[in-house]
């Protein structure tokens, strides 16, 4: 069985080993592919080359592949739309590229409004978990992460990076590979949208004119829904799509 972790990463790299950590131990489930989302921030990058160092020591098998989104963070509505077009190109490589059996998601490194949106394209796609991580010593644990910042750096800049973490496994492994006792994983309930009232949104959010509302293309409350969304507006007779509804169509098909 093939299983397929993907992570967004932020300044706390050790999140994602974590998470990696309690899918081989408390779920029994071998990773074969990790594919971590991260800004082009230099702190984050480090942090992705400590990440990738870790999992060459510990769990050698698992492939790891990284995601450089086009900007530092989302800053407007196009790039809100663009994230979740390349979010929903990752999770349908999950299933044609690295022809996974099961998906799970880890949201707790990255930026918030990236770990929401990363969450409602996976419930659109059926993934099959979203995962959080709580620690409950966070200030202890975050002050230790902030201490090895120069090692974090100098394993990012060093020419043999395994060599590196070897020398230094001391500080890294207590890190990224924390007792599991420390820290405790949620899974945060996820019900799948059904794929024949998805295929018959797309249909609808497609439409350049105004669609009749007799008969009703999709149930009331799925119409009131997207017109809560600003995806399509109403009127007595019709169903009229908005541009940003129509730029949502494309994201949905995509997967």
């Amino acid at each position: 069985m093939k299983v397929s972790v993907i992570a967004p990463v932020g300044t706390s790299p050790p999140v994602v080993t974590e998470f990696v950590q309690y899918v081989e131990g408390f779920l029994e489930k071998r990773v074969t592919d990790l594919t971590v989302i991260a800004t082009r921030e230099p702190l984050v990058l480090e942090g992705v080359e400590l990440i990738a160092a870790a999992l060459r020591r510990r769990y050698p098998h698992v492939h790891l592949h990284l995601v450089k989104l086009p900007f530092s963070d989302i800053g407007s509505q196009e790039d809100n739309l663009e994230f979740m077009r390349i979010s929903a190109r990752i999770l349908r490589d999950q299933r044609e590229v690295h022809k996974a059996d099961l998906i799970y998601l880890c949201v707790a490194g990255g930026r918030k409004d990236m770990c929401i949106t990363l969450s409602l394209i996976g419930q659109y796609f059926g993934v099959n978990g979203v995962f959080h991580i709580i620690m409950p010593d966070v200030k202890s644990f975050n002050a230790e992460l902030e201490r090895r910042r120069h090692e974090i750096k100098e394993l990012a800049e060093a020419s043999d990076k395994e060599a590196y973490y070897e020398a230094h496994k001391e500080i890294f492994d207590p890190l990224m590979y924390p007792p599991p006792s420390a820290y405790t994983v949620i899974k945060i309930p996820v019900i799948t949208y059904p794929r024949s009232i998805l295929n018959d949104v797309v249909r609808l959010l497609e439409q350049g004119k105004a669609v009749e509302r007799t008969p009703s293309p999709l149930p009331l409350d799925v119409i009131e829904g997207l017109e809560s969304s600003n995806l399509v507006r109403t009127s007595s007779k019709k169903i009229y799509v908005t541009d940003e509804g129509r730029a949502f169509a494309k994201v949905l098909k995509s997967m």
